[in-house]
């Protein structure tokens, strides 16, 4: 009863200015576990966790698990992972679509009209779209959706691509990139319940499923954006809720219309910061070490630059973001160097001649490197980039000795570009040591956690750390303060008295 209060507790404890436990309201009572997850799965031998495979056990169909998904919204694929509450293993989601331009636990983040002139989306519409020019479809609707709500997000060769194909097709007005992304998402939904509710685990139990999504942190603090993207993932919801409802014969465009405006106010879809998403694997962990951390998340259309201190690992004290930018600029604008230059060889360049050659970066000629790190040197240069590290400086810790010693963690589809960690070890600001020799930052990758499963895909885990930290149900999550509210701590300098003479020579 005692350990029942104390999670209790800690759940309804007074957030410190971060995701306000007041928007935790809607988690139900059966997604706090009562006990904690450990964090090695030592039961599950080696060759295990290919495959999903029976336990050692049977549940009744009267039995009832939670399962909380996370769903890795990106802007050109989406990856899923789960967990199952009080049971350990945070677990990846082998799709096993045999695309040879997505790995397998990619699920596209595409929609395509066909040849029959039906919306097909996610694997169905890379296979549509696998022999046609590289950019065509629908492709990069969620920044579309930011570039409608902030201008500094808007890519023109998306959005022209996106109307033009809607165009072509003779789709109208009402067929928005909103309505898109709130379809796509059903459809992840969807899969994710189809795939995980027939493993033999679950098939004889009641599988109780929430949905983790990610956002920028700076698109949370923007109560407009927040509510926006919101709305449109209970939409999707609610359009899933409509097709697990239905037979095979779902139309999931009309299916959009008519739950438009019938959106339930709860829901099981809980929206999580990126960068705390991402950083949390490493929190969780025993290698964690107090400091000041930066997460940089490279996507496909926009980067994530979050700054933060972790002040205590021995104290209930929680992180602190100092900046957090969510920057229009990802590794499109290299797949874009990498058509160009295919396209010189040859007259067409598809998708699968780009993602081939992102996927072998072994065979990156002298000029592709030089001109793949001089896009990297750009991006780390910008003004979005320096500012954001500018705004951590300035409003929270502003004493430069204590920037001398960063750590970045890379994450995300670009994390692994041969000149990404050279790139980014070179701090925003020109920072010498006592010696007077340049500081360079300690620059990695994110660790792998030890109860990590890639069930059988080889998957890196740099590509994952989002997935995995949404698989973690919110009132679980470690405290955080997100930057608008987290305060200046910057140390006070202690003057110390100088004695006078009648102090040194009493009469």
């Amino acid at each position: 009863m005692m350990k029942l209060l104390q999670v209790f507790s800690k759940w309804f404890k007074k957030a410190t200015g971060k995701l306000d436990y007041k928007e935790k309201k809607d988690y139900k009572l059966d997604d706090v576990p009562i006990t904690p997850q450990p964090t090695k799965d030592l039961s599950i031998p080696p060759q295990a966790k290919r495959t999903e495979v029976n336990p050692s056990f049977i549940q009744k169909k009267t039995d009832k698990v939670t399962i909380q998904v996370g769903l890795d919204f990106g802007t050109s694929s989406t990856k899923i992972m789960y967990s199952q509450l009080g049971r350990p293993g945070v677990n990846l989601i082998n799709l096993n679509h045999s695309l040879t331009h997505y790995p397998s636990y990619c699920l596209p983040s595409l929609a395509a009209i066909n040849d029959k002139g039906i919306l097909v989306l996610g694997i169905d519409a890379a296979k549509h779209l696998l022999n046609k020019e590289w950019d065509i479809g629908f492709q990069r609707f969620k920044m579309i959706i930011a570039g409608n709500h902030d201008k500094i997000f808007l890519d023109d060769v998306s959005q022209d691509k996106f109307y033009t194909y809607k165009q072509m097709h003779g789709l109208d007005e009402t067929f928005t990139a909103e309505r898109l992304t709130a379809i796509y998402l059903a459809h992840v939904m969807r899969e994710a319940r189809n795939i995980i509710a027939n493993y033999p685990r679950y098939k004889d139990v009641n599988v109780n499923m929430s949905f983790n999504i990610c956002m920028p942190i700076d698109h949370i603090q923007n109560r407009t954006i927040k509510e926006d993207y919101e709305k449109i993932f209970r939409w999707g919801e609610r359009i899933e809720e409509c097709w697990s409802a239905q037979d095979k014969k779902f139309d999931i465009l009309e299916a959009s219309y008519k739950v438009e405006d019938s959106l339930k106010e709860e829901s099981r879809v809980h929206v999580v910061p990126e960068s705390v998403a991402s950083f949390a694997s490493y929190v969780i962990s025993l290698q964690k070490q107090e400091g000041l951390y930066a997460v940089i998340d490279m996507g496909a259309g926009t980067t994530d630059v979050s700054i933060c201190n972790l002040k205590s690992i021995s104290q209930d004290e929680p992180i602190y973001w100092y900046a957090a930018r969510n920057i229009p600029y990802g590794t499109i604008e290299i797949e874009r160097i990498i058509a160009a230059k295919i396209k010189k060889k040859k007259e067409e360049c598809t998708c699968h001649d780009v993602f081939s050659f992102l996927n072998n970066l072994s065979t990156y000629s002298s000029d592709v490197y030089e001109e793949i790190l001089q896009e990297l040197k750009k991006f780390k240069n910008s003004k979005d980039y320096c500012n954001t590290w500018g705004i951590a400086y300035h409003d929270h810790l502003s004493r430069t000795s204590e920037w001398e010693n960063v750590e970045i963690f890379l994450s995300g589809g670009g994390a692994n570009l041969p000149p990404a960690r050279n790139v980014f070890s070179d701090p925003w600001y020109k920072l010498v040591d006592k010696s007077g020799n340049k500081i360079k930052y300690r620059v990695s990758t994110l660790p792998t956690p030890d109860d990590f499963n890639d069930a059988g895909t080889g998957a890196p885990f740099v590509r994952l750390a989002v997935a995995y930290g949404l698989t973690i149900p919110i009132p679980m999550l470690n405290e955080y303060v997100l930057p608008n509210d987290s305060p200046d701590q910057t140390p006070i300098y202690s003057r110390r008295h100088q004695p006078d003479r009648d102090d040194l020579y009493p009469e």
